[in-house]
């Protein structure tokens, strides 16, 4: 009898427990509340489930996936002017002199069947992964070397009437030089001046190093002292960071290339002074903002000859490296 009222408790004892166990399943450990609400289950459970994003995230997912899509052939060229001038130049000098009249020319041409950006809004670009930095269609970037007065006194008038940005490389040295003074052959703008023209936020003053020299011509302490002294004086007198560099004749190594990282410079220009269009070349994203190549525009370019040469550039065949 007693045998039988053991059995009789255990089983008892025994369906106690599995409800308990239950219970405490369902609720969690805590105390017995109403059923918990249904709540979205984490992406590797609905993954693992084969359920799909909402159709919002899945739009965004194939909006980026195409941005990063169209950003792979994206070709932008950079043009590259010096000196403005109204007095007349041999055939060698136009390299580096254009006159006002087609100066005006170019630009107008430029904006007619290219949209112009700034050299920053295309570094954003290149540097942008999610896709929150567009560029516009057909884009072309303008900038100047040296910082001669032409470029305040001539070029800043006309990019501000058509609305076209521009960086300029300036010589820091020389910043406000007179050719009356004897150390360059024409005038160089002010910082005032330099001032002025990025207030409108059309322009800005990046580096072309202290003393426009050769950088492979000299020893590593004088490279360091061009490109550290340059970057001091633009960011003391313009209030910015100086953050690129064109190197002056296109002259560089890879030593000097690691000095301009270590000083500071996260974009460096590597130009060098080819002039025929064989030789030109656009920037891809996909290549970043180290090896930024540029077009040299000479004097002796009509307008018309100039979109011809970019449209002839922009549509050669990219050969990968």
């Amino acid at each position: 009898m007693q045998e039988r009222y053991s059995v009789i408790l255990k089983r008892k004892l025994t369906k106690i427990f599995a409800a308990l166990l239950a219970l405490v399943l369902v609720t969690g450990g805590g105390a017995v509340s109403a059923a918990p609400a249904a709540s979205t289950p984490p992406d590797w459970i609905k993954h693992a489930d084969g359920i799909k994003d909402d159709p919002e995230q899945q739009e965004k997912n194939e909006e980026l996936e195409k941005w990063r899509e169209e950003k792979k052939n994206v070709k932008v060229p950079i043009l590259l002017y010096h000196h403005i001038t109204n007095d007349t130049f041999t055939t060698e000098e136009s390299i580096s002199h254009i006159s006002p009249d087609d100066f005006r020319l170019h630009m107008t041409a430029i904006k007619v069947h290219y949209n112009p950006i700034s050299l920053r809004k295309y570094i954003e670009y290149v540097k942008c992964d999610d896709g929150s930095v567009t560029i516009p269609e057909n884009p072309i970037v303008v900038t100047f070397d040296d910082g001669y007065s032409s470029n305040y006194e001539i070029a800043y008038p006309i990019l501000k009437q058509l609305e076209i940005p521009a960086t300029i490389f300036v010589v820091t040295d020389t910043v406000g030089e007179q050719s009356s003074g004897g150390r360059v052959h024409y005038s160089h703008f002010t910082w005032e001046q330099a001032r002025e023209m990025e207030s409108s936020g059309l322009i800005e003053i990046q580096s072309h190093t202290a003393g426009h020299i050769g950088m492979t011509t000299v020893d590593a302490g004088e490279q360091i002292r061009q490109l550290r002294k340059s970057k001091y004086e633009i960011e003391k007198n313009l209030g910015h960071k100086c953050d690129m560099i064109a190197y002056p004749y296109g002259d560089y190594d890879e030593s000097v290339k690691q000095e301009a990282r270590d000083s500071g410079y996260s974009v460096q220009l590597l130009v060098d002074d080819k002039t025929t269009e064989n030789d030109y070349d656009v920037n891809l994203p996909s290549e970043g903002v180290e090896n930024l190549t540029r077009m040299t525009i000479a004097g002796s370019m009509g307008n018309v000859n100039v979109i011809e040469i970019i449209r002839k550039t922009v549509n050669k065949k990219i050969i990968p490296q």
